[in-house]
């Protein structure tokens, strides 16, 4: 019986400590700070080595710009284009037209929204990537 006491008495004191850790970690981190709007960029990948900067959320709209990878296995001298995105983190990516990012390939509807001499422009981030401070 005095061995069983001391026993429940530290079974009680650990649970209650565990309890109070979980509490802990269930308690929100503090926001981090912003960053500021339209940092972060996107550029196209090893995989993919050209990114087309459109107009619009379609692969028919005004094809603005070409962006390359010249690193790896694409071809070109080095090199690496890369667009600023438009809103903070590279956020705002929208559902638009279908597109594939190579011939008979899977099919994806994502649009990142990226800066292009000042105005907004879209890029088929499936076929890209992003990539933020």
């Amino acid at each position: 019986m005095r061995v069983a006491r001391p026993l429940s008495l530290f079974a009680a004191v650990s649970i209650a400590l565990a309890g109070a850790a979980g509490t802990a970690a269930a308690v929100p981190a503090p926001a981090p700070k912003a960053a500021a709007a339209g940092s972060g960029y996107a550029a196209p990948t090893m995989l993919h080595c050209k990114l087309n900067v459109r107009s619009g959320t379609r692969s028919s709209a005004t094809l603005l710009r070409t962006l390359r990878n010249r690193n790896g296995n694409c071809p070109g001298k080095g090199g690496h284009d890369s667009i600023p995105c438009w809103l903070n983190k590279c956020g705002g990516i929208t559902a638009g037209g279908s597109y594939t990012c190579q011939s008979g390939g899977t099919s994806y509807k994502s649009w990142l929204p990226v800066k292009h001499k000042g105005k907004r422009a879209w890029v088929a981030i499936k076929c890209g990537t992003y990539v933020t401070p």
